[in-house]
């Protein structure tokens, strides 16, 4: 019971920085630090950028649908039904909730004055809907994976969704699509729903 205890103080501390977080973004265009690390994980990538934009591409229909399909058969696989049903929810989670914060908070996007932008990225940059899609199905597999699964299964899933997300948030920054804190905090959300509707898992 107290391990329970703290886990929920914990979520609602990482809910309450999550949310803090997004009201600073709707008042600085990038945090201390964006610009700096965005610039070293650019100078890293591959010149081309045609890796990056694959990538993303991954994230949009009708890659996006094979990704849900792929995490729910694993999750399924992991927990039973409940689990395929629940990352369906998450991914729908994901679309609703970018779609109505993404305007709300409407961070600009990052300028070739400040890094490299390839092409003429549109809308606002948090929360990132690829990350928040990246999130709900990777994310949601890895911390499904992390509660509910045991030995060889937990880390190999672990390890595979984390490199993934990584690579994923790369691409993005890669780009000059999003700054380093807009793929973070998009992610911190995904992780934080993703533990709050798994906790109906028995």
């Amino acid at each position: 019971m107290e391990e329970i205890r703290v886990g929920r103080i914990v979520w609602i501390a990482l809910v309450i920085l999550m949310i803090v977080l997004s009201l600073a973004m709707a008042r600085f265009p990038y945090f201390p630090g964006d610009v700096a690390l965005a610039k070293l994980l650019q100078s890293l990538a591959p010149e081309s950028k045609n890796w990056a934009e694959w990538i993303t591409s991954t994230a949009k229909a009708p890659w996006s649908l094979v990704l849900l399909a792929m995490s729910a058969l694993i999750s399924s696989r992991i927990a039973r039904w409940p689990a395929a049903i629940l990352t369906a929810l998450s991914f729908l989670l994901a679309w609703g909730l970018g779609a109505w914060l993404n305007p709300l908070v409407a961070r600009p996007r990052p300028t070739s004055e400040l890094i490299h932008v390839v092409g003429s990225p549109s809308g606002y940059s948090f929360p990132s809907t690829f990350a928040l899609t990246y999130a709900a199905t990777l994310g949601f597999l890895a911390v499904l994976a992390a509660l509910k699964s045991r030995g060889g299964p937990r880390w190999a899933a672990l390890i595979t969704c984390s490199v993934l997300l990584a690579i994923g948030g790369w691409a993005r920054i890669a780009l000059g699509a999003h700054w380093p804190s807009d793929i973070l905090i998009s992610y911190l959300m995904g992780v934080l729903w993703s533990v709050f509707l798994i906790r109906f898992i028995r």
